[in-house]
């Protein structure tokens, strides 16, 4: 007869779940998984059609939000564009030869020049000799 120790008879099955808190899904699987025999894989047959229909439901759900996200995202591009760009005509130097010009408000929207610049407001930058 052999000699057994205590290690070799400890014999325990567990289960990490990476990535955090188990969800409701996992938590029923692993109570369905601690029931008697007969009873486990009867209740893990019928849980299997109940997590299908949770995730098609959960996809549908997901979808359903991306599509509303999308139809804001296309009203709002729909608004940013509504405006026309405009043509003016005007006199020009040579006969019979108007001269056009094409505004639109969406471009034009950022080049209005404020009276507090930064740069200097002429084009020649002085630079102050260290010499003197």
């Amino acid at each position: 007869m052999s000699k057994k120790t205590p290690s070799q008879d400890f014999n325990y099955k567990f289960e990490h779940h990476w990535g955090g808190e188990r969800t409701k899904i996992q938590k029923i699987k692993g109570w369905i998984k601690k029931q008697k025999p007969p009873f486990n894989k009867i209740l893990m047959h019928l849980f299997s059609y109940i997590e299908v229909w949770y995730w098609e439901g959960k996809v549908i759900q997901t979808m359903t939000g991306v599509d509303a996200e999308v139809e804001k995202i296309h009203e709002l591009w729909d608004n940013e564009h509504s405006t026309k760009p405009t043509v003016e005509e005007g006199p020009s130097s040579v006969s019979d030869l108007p001269t056009l010009r094409i505004r639109n408000p969406v471009v034009e929207r950022g080049t209005e020049e404020s009276g507090t610049s930064v740069a200097p407001p002429s084009t020649k930058i002085q630079i102050p000799d260290p010499w003197e």
